[in-house]
């Protein structure tokens, strides 16, 4: 059985989630920001929103990886330890 390309590949599912969401807010904002609000984005410039833009998706692409973390369960976690070793003495406390 394969596994899901979230565990395979966990930081290309990651970029693809930033990518989404960098494209989503400014999208948004774009959409639903008043008009001085648009205006005052405007004055900062070409560098100023990019530099945001790219740090949008830097942080969204960490804040996707730790989500995607995979954490064992206890059934897991239970099977990777090693089995108790076997009973060596033909004595037994059961008469």
């Amino acid at each position: 059985m394969s596994r899901p390309l979230a565990e395979r590949r966990p930081w290309t599912m990651a970029l693809v989630a930033a990518s989404g969401l960098t494209l989503l807010l400014p999208s948004a904002f774009a959409l639903l920001a008043p008009p001085e609000l648009l205006d005052a984005a405007v004055a900062l410039g070409d560098q100023r929103l990019g530099l945001g833009a790219f740090g949008v998706f830097v942080v969204s692409a960490l804040v996707a990886r730790l989500v995607m973390i995979r954490r064992r369960t206890p059934e897991e976690r239970l099977s990777e330890q090693p089995d108790p070793p076997p009973v060596q003495s033909s004595e037994t406390h059961l008469r």
